[in-house]
């Protein structure tokens, strides 16, 4: 059983914004049927635009509310806002929070506010560089350092040059490496060295199946299997830790 802890609906980053009110069944639809084909009996939908993919995939969430969930992006200025935010989104349902550089100073104090927010209430926080900067690096270093019981997810494990960059924190038990997009590319470039250190020193805890988009299936199984990865492994990968990070049960 495989939990995607990261998708969006669409079939890739350029249908995204076409996806609304009135397509919607028909694209959840679309990835539900997507997961039954490789095996995917859960997933959680990460909204990018935060005044409208909240409410569109909370809605999207409650047409399978027993295979999808939705987290929420949010804007942590102003603070007072943003902490009203994250819990109506919680109390409907979200499952995490979602924090987007383009958003985001990462010397902003306010995103670590928030971030306490969600540590309290126990809620994972995805963080997502486009590209990852040393200021977005510091942040992700500070975050897990102040909040050690917070879970933290780093979205495509930090992209293909942000990946070796995060090593030397990934050994912290509270971050975690989603794989969509990057490790498809990293299993065929000279990076794999990077990644093949991170499976012998530390283990595959720290990486967590995501896709980002459905189509994305295919060319991450390849991938995985290019792991050589055993049936314990393999399950870690794709469901316990994914389980261990949203604190719900999907046996």
């Amino acid at each position: 059983m495989t939990t995607d802890i990261h998708t969006h609906l669409g079939t890739d980053r350029n249908s995204l914004h076409a996806v609304d009110k009135h397509n919607l069944a028909e694209q959840v639809d679309l990835l539900v049927n997507r997961m039954d084909h490789f095996g995917i009996e859960k997933a959680v939908l990460t909204p990018l635009n935060p005044f409208k993919d909240n409410e569109l995939y909370l809605t999207a969430a409650a047409i399978y509310p027993d295979r999808l969930f939705s987290a929420c992006t949010l804007i942590p200025r102003p603070i007072d806002s943003a902490r009203e935010r994250l819990k109506h989104y919680l109390d409907e349902g979200c499952v995490a929070l979602v924090l987007d550089d383009s958003l985001y100073g990462p010397e902003d104090p306010a995103a670590l506010m928030l971030i306490r927010e969600a540590v309290d209430k126990n809620v994972p926080v995805y963080i997502h560089n486009d590209v990852m900067t040393s200021g977005g690096l510091a942040f992700i270093d500070k975050a897990s350092t102040m909040f050690p019981k917070g879970k933290f997810v780093v979205l495509h494990m930090g992209g293909l040059f942000g990946f070796p960059q995060l090593i030397p924190l990934i050994s912290r038990p509270n971050i975690w490496l989603d794989i969509s997009i990057t490790l498809v590319r990293i299993v065929e470039s000279s990076l794999r060295v990077f990644l093949d250190a991170l499976a012998q020193d530390i283990g595959v805890r720290r990486l967590v199946f995501g896709s980002e988009h459905h189509s994305e299936y295919l060319d991450l199984r390849a991938a995985l299997n290019l792991l050589d990865l055993n049936v314990e492994t393999s399950r870690i990968v794709q469901a316990e830790n994914a389980w261990v990070l949203l604190g719900l049960d999907f046996t």
